[in-house]
């Protein structure tokens, strides 16, 4: 049986999670969120934060698309989006890093040059790795951080009559990526957007304390949506119209004869953030100047998991990046 026939990367991750024991006093928070919460360790009683994430050759990036340096900064911030996400500041980073033999070594120089960039960016230090060879280049990254329990955002805490709110546009990285893809010249800030990448680290820790659930959006925002609401244990409807596409997305769309409304749901690694919240609440970011975007609410489990088409009709909201399907 292939992971493909059992629902694909997620359905995976649960069945190989039941031959490992998750449980401890310390561990808040661990499968299932943006990162693995750790109470108990931090003197200042602050909570440890640790994610994970791997990038692979022909899988997340080319090389004949990108170079070194952007693939490196691109790597580190997969990783502090996810720390972002959770309402907290990154610390420590560790790389694990497989190189083909023939690798130059002015390649992984720039690779951390690139990593380098971010990591300073972000106020990242790097702690330590691991080097070896393999067939195709593979970084795997663990990121620390740090989140005070008040600013602690967890996939979990959302509630029926919540906003859902995103931070910015959605689906200009798969439009950038679509646009390369097809071998049409592609406007620099749709390339920028795939291959460099930057997160909303920005905002995170200021909306946490006032979100209920957040994630990033990595898988594409139907994706996002959906592990909230399975975590949270919730519906939710999604107004297609009030998606927030960015027009360079759109034209990408009408030029590689795709749906921009796919690029956004199914698209990912736009790495904004995508969070629960009451009304009260989004008016008093409004007040702090935050910008977000409104698409869409949280509703009783009964209710669905629904996108509100711009011809009113309802649908079953699906779609996401998947590894294996």
């Amino acid at each position: 049986m292939r992971i493909a026939d059992i629902g694909g990367e997620f359905a995976l991750i649960e069945r190989l999670c039941a031959h490992a024991p998750a449980k401890h006093k310390d561990l808040l928070a661990g499968i299932g969120d943006d990162a693995a919460v750790i109470g108990g360790i931090q003197a200042d009683g602050s909570y440890l934060l640790v994610t994970t994430d791997m990038l692979v050759e022909n899988s997340h990036f080319k090389r004949d698309w990108a170079t070194a340096e952007q693939i490196g900064i691109k790597s580190v911030v997969c990783n502090v989006s996810d720390i972002a996400a959770m309402g907290g500041t990154p610390t420590f980073m560790f790389v694990s890093l497989a190189l083909p033999p023939e690798t130059q070594v002015e390649w992984a120089e720039s690779l951390y040059r690139g990593m380098g960039r971010a990591c300073r960016r972000y106020g990242v230090t790097l702690a330590g790795g691991d080097t070896t060879h393999g067939a195709a280049v593979t970084i795997s990254i663990t990121l620390l951080g740090r989140v005070v329990p008040e600013n602690l955002c967890l996939r979990s805490h959302a509630r029926p009559g919540d906003l859902l709110c995103v931070t910015g546009p959605v689906g200009t990285a798969a439009a950038g990526l679509a646009m390369m893809s097809a071998g049409l010249e592609t406007p620099d800030q749709l390339k920028e957007k795939h291959l460099t990448p930057g997160c909303r680290l920005d905002v995170g820790p200021a909306i946490a304390p006032l979100a209920h659930a957040m994630i990033d959006i990595s898988d594409g925002l139907a994706a996002e949506v959906n592990h909230i609401c399975k975590q949270s244990k919730t519906g939710a409807e999604i107004v297609a119209a009030d998606i927030p596409l960015h027009p360079l997305a759109v034209e990408a769309a009408r030029q590689t004869g795709k749906d921009p409304l796919a690029f956004a749901l199914s698209g990912g690694e736009d790495f904004e953030l995508l969070f629960s919240i009451t009304p009260q609440d989004r008016q008093q970011l409004e007040r702090r100047g935050i910008d977000v975007v409104t698409v869409g609410k949280v509703a009783d489990a009964a209710a669905g998991i629904l996108l509100r088409l711009p011809d009113g009709k309802c649908q079953v909201l699906a779609g996401g990046y998947n590894h294996f399907s």
